[in-house]
């Protein structure tokens, strides 16, 4: 079943929910609004119809944030998923479903199903992710680093010394005290317990929002390696490895390079066109790697990216 959902904002980036009629499947459950495509539909008009169908509200603005596909017992559903930014008219509940605005902070999955579930994982996406490399000599972070929507993936710039890696992250969190903000941290194959799965240890260090994984390690995953509570990032450069980011349950993946870069001058760059034809065929949401400027966000965001990632895009001036 193809399904089209909307994840509609307010001007302070409230999500609207609605809660489903006890006498549906999953009743009782609160969800985001949305409905099946009918035959011949695309997926923009079947969000527009449902929308105004179900809210009376016509959609002026939207882009795609991803595609969920989940099993439930007999019944196996396809999700795109669209984010609804600017619309005309007042919510209303036209078939009597009760709604309400939230934070995303305050979705709670456990009131959701399942497939909606991701869509609140995919939701503590941000437009922009910034790398930093540690131990890096040559990088001195501030003891404070006030971050405003963007992740902040602290990357490990020599993966055999992953121990090392880990007593400079230990150290930076500490230094950032209170203001550290939501982090994201490579794993390694050392980190891994016996049972695949990420130790209990690292899961706990403060400020931790997600784990990423490097492309030879995705190689050897069969399942997701971190609870649901935290992001998964992967590195990926074509379609096997994005198809490989799908089957462990990916929040996003990194995809890369879209253009040249002076640190791998002889790789040849995807280009846009072809990052959007693997953008446009993923399940996991893919931010654009490799020779970013900031202005390559509205790109991005017009060939199927979540957003854009890099390593000298921002600076702590521009993540202020």
């Amino acid at each position: 079943m193809h399904v089209a959902v909307g994840v509609i904002l307010d001007s302070i980036g409230q999500v609207l929910v609605a809660r489903r009629a006890e006498q549906q499947h999953l009743g009782g459950l609160w969800e985001f609004p949305g409905g099946k495509l009918e035959p011949g539909e695309t997926v923009h008009t079947a969000l527009c119809r449902e929308l105004k169908e179900e809210l009376d509200i016509e959609v002026e603005h939207s882009r795609p944030l991803c595609r969920i596909e989940h099993n439930y017992p007999g019944k196996a559903v396809l999700l795109d998923v669209w984010i609804v930014d600017r619309f005309k008219g007042t919510p209303r509940g036209i078939e009597h479903q009760p709604l309400r605005w939230l934070p995303t902070a305050q979705l709670d999955p456990a009131e959701f199903p399942q497939a909606n579930r991701l869509i609140i994982r995919r939701l503590q996406l941000s437009d922009r992710l910034a790398i930093i490399d540690l131990p890096a000599a040559n990088i001195n972070l501030p003891p404070q680093l006030p971050v405003t929507d963007v992740l902040l993936r602290l990357r490990c710039w020599q993966k055999d010394q992953y121990s090392a890696y880990l007593t400079a992250v230990r150290q930076t969190i500490q230094a950032w005290g209170d203001n550290s903000p939501g982090i994201i941290l490579d794993l390694s194959a050392a980190s891994l317990a016996g049972n695949g799965f990420v130790s209990e240890e690292l899961c706990q260090l403060p400020g931790l929002k997600g784990l990423h994984v490097h492309g030879g390690l995705l190689q050897t995953l069969s399942e997701r390696p971190v609870p649901e509570h935290l992001l998964l990032g992967v590195s990926c450069h074509d379609q096997h490895e994005l198809e490989l980011a799908a089957k462990v349950d990916a929040d996003y993946a990194l995809l890369s390079p879209v253009k040249a870069t002076a640190t791998h001058p002889d790789v040849r760059p995807l280009g846009w066109d072809r990052f959007q034809s693997l953008a446009q065929h993923s399940t996991v949401p893919v931010y654009a790697l490799g020779g970013m400027q900031a202005s390559d966000l509205i790109t991005a965001h017009s060939h199927g990216g979540r957003g854009i990632a890099g390593i000298r895009l921002f600076n702590c001036d521009t993540m202020r």
